[in-house]
């Protein structure tokens, strides 16, 4: 039987064949919804960024006086003050940034906020401030947060 119908084939299966291709959909299509992400970005684990939302304000006003320890901004730079870059970051089973890389969205950006999430970068791997003060419930697995940087 050939896939598409002859022209003025009588034959009964190339005429059912061109009935379902003229039939009009009956029923509106269904959602589903993706499955949670896991792999590369998230470094494996499938919980991604949502360990954020098991760190408490405190926790997170913590992670970011560590990270203050350590950052050094051109405030000369262009839009200085403006500047905000996102990094995804895993940690190992010790609290220690192991990966930070810029959140997808962050790509295509002018060379003065390249130049400042790359120092957001350097600064989440620098070894004095990389190991964050994470609770102890936290701790004994890798995690992946997303940090926002600002001046």
């Amino acid at each position: 039987m050939p896939r598409t119908p002859l022209a003025d084939s009588r034959e009964l299966a190339n005429t059912l064949e061109r009935l379902r291709v003229l039939r009009q959909q009956s029923e509106p299509p269904r959602a589903v919804p993706n499955p949670p992400r896991g792999g590369a970005p998230g470094g494996g684990v499938t919980q991604g960024v949502d360990d954020n939302a098991l760190l408490s304000a405190q926790a997170r006003g913590a992670i970011g006086d560590r990270l203050r320890e350590c950052w050094t901004g051109d405030t000369a730079a262009q839009d200085f003050a403006r500047q905000s870059v996102r990094l995804i970051v895993t940690t190992d089973t010790t609290g220690t940034i192991q990966r930070a890389d810029l959140a997808l969205s962050e790509g295509g950006r002018s060379g003065v906020a390249r130049a400042f999430a790359e120092r957001a970068r350097r600064t989440a791997l620098d070894p004095a401030c990389a190991t964050l003060p994470l609770p102890q419930s936290m701790l004994g697995q890798n995690r992946t947060f997303e940090i926002t940087f600002r001046p």
